[in-house]
């Protein structure tokens, strides 16, 4: 429904709740007036007062339904951006840093598609046979590779960032999902299983969030933070016709989310610090990378402000989307009602939500396996990894 259109039918519920009210009342006086005839003798109530409360009720229902319209069409509001957003579409998101250089190659760099295949490590074609398209299968060194990046960034966003680890449901019931905005607007998008109404989680965004539905929390507490590895399930609907190569566009992809819960007044810095704390990771795993900060028209329904971190893919040749890290303002926690009270402050107060992907797995295996290619075939394993390949250094 178009803001004018919303408008109007708010203009209209307030109408009748007006005209319902004067009619109580009205009603009341009648009424009272009736007793008092009927104290004297009268014992028919006049005919009046039924009409009025027909049209009473009558109201009512037109109330109810205005209302349930006004609901539907305040669902898909997205939020208001921050005045710090550029203005305008994708044009004009604005590169806030770019670190590193591109891996220089002495050889033609090949894409994730061909290493994996001649490496092993990928086997897309039987990935379709057992599911569909555009769902991954990693078989030997790339199943592997995928457990030791999981288990690699669980380690420091635990041990160094200060996250407590969580692992959540990957199915998520409707309020869920309505909390964090993916319902109603982007149902389509979901998987869903139909005869329980319960949602494949598209991010641990979702769950994590909702583990504070319905809470009040204590300033003292805040900020929260929570980290999370899931695999992550998206339909994408309506993404038919963009880059599909190989991993980059995939259903089913494993993601470690880290998830905020902070005062209005520490959000933004909170906001910076999450951005760093996934910026970690590519780093440490040696890509080239730039951090972008989208303008209003690029932003996601429910994010008042979004730096994407994108990753250089060589043999691709273009930069891959690894993480959003977002901060929502109080309109997941509004729809949610996650409450936090002041200290020495009676009303609670709605807290601010952010989350960001530390880092979406898919997107930057690609990255990785593009950007540490051997002219032999080989991969080099970044330092950080090879604990977690008994020391190996290459694939």
């Amino acid at each position: 429904m178009p803001l004018d259109g919303l408008l109007t039918v708010e203009k209209r519920r307030r109408e009748l709740i007006t005209s319902i009210e004067q009619a109580r009342q009205e009603l009341k006086r009648g009424s009272e007036a009736f007793a008092r005839q009927k104290a004297k003798g009268h014992s028919a109530p006049p005919a009046a007062l039924k009409q009025l409360s027909d049209r009473i009720t009558q109201q009512e229902q037109q109330l109810k339904q205005v209302e349930e319209e006004v609901q539907n069409a305040l669902a898909l509001l997205p939020n208001i951006p921050h005045v710090s957003v550029p203005a305008g579409d994708a044009r004009q998101n604005q590169v806030v840093r770019t670190v590193g250089k591109p891996a220089a190659f002495s050889f033609l760099p090949k894409t994730h598609m061909e290493l994996g295949v001649s490496r092993g490590l990928l086997d897309l074609e039987r990935a379709a046979k057992i599911t569909g398209s555009h769902f991954p299968l990693f078989t030997g060194q790339g199943a592997r590779l995928v457990r030791a990046l999981i288990q690699w960034m669980l380690d420091v966003q635990t041990k160094e960032h200060g996250y407590t680890e969580v692992w959540p449901p990957a199915l998520v019931n409707r309020p869920s999902m309505f909390s964090t905005g993916q319902l109603p607007k982007f149902e389509e998008d979901m998987y869903r299983l139909k005869d329980d109404d319960l949602f494949l989680i598209p991010t641990a965004e979702v769950p994590v969030t909702n583990l504070h539905r319905d809470e009040v929390l204590d300033e003292a507490q805040l900020p929260l933070k929570y980290t999370a590895y899931t695999p992550c399930f998206r339909r994408e609907a309506g993404s038919y016709g963009k880059e599909t190569k190989g991993l980059v566009r995939v259903h089913q992809f494993d993601k470690v989310e880290l998830v905020k819960f902070a005062t209005p007044e520490t959000s933004y810095a909170e906001h910076e610090r999450l951005v760093q704390n996934a910026e970690v990771i590519l780093r440490r795993l040696g890509l080239h990378y730039r951090v972008v900060c989208l303008a209003a028209g690029d932003l996601s329904f429910a994010a008042a402000k979004c730096y994407d971190l994108e990753a250089w893919a060589p043999g691709l040749n273009q930069f891959l989307e690894v993480s959003s890290c977002s901060n929502f303002e109080a309109f997941q926690a509004r729809r949610a009602n996650i409450r936090y009270r002041k200290s020495g402050s009676k009303k609670p107060e709605f807290v601010h939500t952010l989350n960001g992907s530390g880092v979406a797995l898919a997107r930057t295996v690609i990255c990785l396996l593009e950007t540490h290619q051997q002219p032999d075939g080989k991969i080099r394993i970044p330092e950080p990894l090879r604990p977690y390949f008994d020391g190996q250094d290459q694939i």
